[in-house]
């Protein structure tokens, strides 16, 4: 039984570039013991395999690799303690002898894996920190020493004070040309009217002129 997985096969140990002087350093040898989980198809695939290829053993993933099949592993801490027996050589003798105990394991996986797509390249890191998401608080801040800076910059007579349009310009301009236009519509109103009046004097017919009257011969 697991309960939790780790990351390397000796947790505590990291990798370096390089190594201080040898002074520094005591010579000690240790030995460490994990087994490997194939699980299904370890009855039948290790018989027929007569080598193994092993990667990465001490990283999160290590890979196994017997003839063409591809198995993917992760680390698990067990439980309890495992017994370790070692064959021996001789094969008219069964006997077993314990070598060690161990408290790791590799659990094995079948993987396929797939050729990279030409062309296709990683991801570039940045080594740059991202900028923190801004917060109420920084942009507060932001804009605070913004207004500071421009006061100091008008103090010192490098910038010139914003100009401000006088508010209520527009409207009025626009009250004053439609009162404009309102008396200029009711002026243009009785100079229509007087010049439709002549035209009405001159369309009523005149009075015609006294008939002659025929005058009578006295003599």
């Amino acid at each position: 039984m697991s309960f939790n997985h780790p990351s390397s096969l000796v947790p505590g140990f990291k990798q370096v570039e390089s190594f201080g002087p040898d002074e520094e350093y005591e010579d000690e040898e240790e030995v460490t013991y994990v087994t490997l989980d194939l699980g299904n198809v370890e009855p039948t695939l290790v018989p027929s395999a007569s080598s193994y290829y092993l990667i990465g053993l001490d990283t999160p993933t290590p890979f196994l690799q017997l003839q063409g099949t591809v198995l993917k592993g992760r680390h698990n801490n067990l439980l309890g303690t495992e017994l370790i027996f070692s064959e021996n050589k001789e094969l008219h003798k069964r006997s077993m002898t314990h070598l060690a105990n161990t408290e790791q394991r590799i659990l094995f996986k079948e993987v396929t894996l797939e050729p990279k797509p030409p062309g296709s390249s990683l991801p570039t890191m940045s080594t740059s920190a991202p900028a923190p998401p801004a917060t109420p608080q920084t942009k507060d801040a932001t804009s605070e020493q913004t207004n500071t800076n421009q006061q100091i910059d008008r103090m010192t007579g490098k910038t010139a004070p914003p100009t401000r349009a006088p508010r209520g310009k527009g409207k009025k301009k626009q009250q004053q040309t439609a009162m404009e236009s309102a008396v200029e519509e009711s002026a243009s109103i009785p100079s229509r009217q007087a010049s439709k009046q002549p035209e009405t004097d001159a369309q009523d017919p005149q009075p015609a002129p006294p008939e002659a009257t025929e005058g009578m011969d006295l003599d």
